[in-house]
């Protein structure tokens, strides 16, 4: 790919989305849907002038990266501990309803066995990234439904790959327990590390090079650190999303970091966009033309919304009603994750691209369909936040 193509291709795609991202907002929707859409509609499926290149994946795994990062600097590690059981009972009930709702749909429709498990294990997935960027936006990330959905999403990511690497084996042959026990303990051992000892680690250097530590070195430093800590998650076989948000919440804890977040933004202004821009590439209207995909479509999205929906209610329903309807709108989104899990299983031979097809449409249903659905619940009477 040439210089000027890249550029011109960077140039159109942030240029729509922000145009389109600033045009949903003045209809106080979120602009992610703008977003999205600009994707949608620069992607191969309509104007084709976005493709699904290596170049495009990596702009969208780098604004991921920084949002998860400034997600975790945003938040506290009291704030999570705080809805810490509320934020489990949730994770578990949103891997247990969808798994155990799409494994039935997926035999209601004929698919066998292998495909059925996949499906299922799909449908676990939680975007955070897309709920927290239309949180923020909205003005309610600080609301305690936003920490527990942040906490439950983290651990539904975690369990919902370990459900894939089950899947993964099966579609090998045969399940690979040691394989999926390593990767369960790798996973629990990193989130646990950091959370216990993470900010302790940091401290006592930052400390003994107070006098040189200067604004620039600690940007430097912090940008080192949540690139390395995503890297080391994808290579223990967990999303470098996990990592980059690990990566905010340690820092988040040190005295000396608190000003990253406003070197930060600038940084994600420009890279954001091209994670939702991405996500709208995969947009392909001709699916919703087929009258029995777009019925199958409709069916699992039926399933992925009211599933994951029943488990953020009733997993935070302690909290009240109010918290437990914004934590089960904010549950749905499948995002990126979703499309990850998709991909994993072509290229495993689990499933067909038929089956891929449809699976990317549940994704794309729930991705563009939840952002008003957040809106209009969060918008509501104000729920109880948090103490900062």
């Amino acid at each position: 790919m040439e210089k000027v193509e890249i550029l011109f291709q960077i140039f159109i795609a942030f240029t729509l989305a922000k145009i389109l991202g600033q045009s949903f907002r003045l209809f106080k929707q979120p602009a992610v849907v703008g977003e999205l859409l600009a994707g949608a509609i620069l992607g191969p499926f309509v104007l084709g002038i976005l493709q699904h290149t290596e170049f495009l994946e990596v702009l969208s795994e780098l604004g991921v990266i920084v949002l998860l990062f400034l997600v975790g600097l945003e938040t506290k590690l009291e704030d999570l501990t705080e809805v810490g059981p509320q934020a489990i009972y949730v994770g578990i009930l949103g891997i247990i309803l969808p798994f155990g709702f799409g494994l039935g749909g997926a035999y209601l429709l004929n698919y066998n066995t292998l495909e059925s498990f996949f499906i299922a294990s799909t449908l676990v997935a939680t975007s955070v990234g897309i709920t927290i960027k239309i949180l923020s936006d909205l003005g309610y990330v600080n609301r305690k439904s936003a920490k527990i959905i942040l906490g439950a999403a983290v651990l539904d990511d975690i369990l919902g790959l370990m459900l894939l690497a089950v899947v993964r084996s099966m579609a090998a042959g045969a399940i690979n327990w040691v394989e999926i026990s390593i990767l369960a303990v790798e996973a629990f051992v990193f989130v646990g590390f950091l959370l216990f000892f993470g900010p302790k680690f940091i401290r006592r250097p930052v400390k003994r090079l107070k006098g040189i530590f200067s604004p620039p070195l600690r940007f430097e430093f912090a940008l080192i650190f949540c690139l390395g800590l995503s890297l080391l998650a994808e290579y223990i076989g967990l999303a470098a999303i996990i990592g980059a948000f690990m990566a905010g919440l340690v820092l988040s804890e040190i005295e000396q970091f608190q000003e990253l977040t406003d070197h930060f933004e600038p940084v994600g202004w420009f890279l954001v966009p091209f994670f939702f821009i991405s996500m709208g590439t995969f947009v392909d209207l001709r699916s919703f033309t087929n009258i029995s995909t777009l019925t199958i479509i409709l069916f699992l999205s039926v399933i992925a919304f009211l599933s994951k929906g029943l488990g953020g209610y009733l997993g935070s329903l302690k909290e009240g009603r109010r918290i437990g309807m914004e934590v089960a709108v904010g549950m749905i989104p499948r995002g990126e994750v979703g499309i990850v899990a998709a991909g994993i299983g072509l290229a495993a031979n689990a499933i067909d691209i038929d089956v891929y097809t449809i699976v990317v449409g549940v994704v794309i249903v729930t991705t563009f369909l939840t952002p008003p659905l957040i809106a209009k619940v969060y918008s509501r009477k104000p729920a109880e936040t948090l103490k900062s």
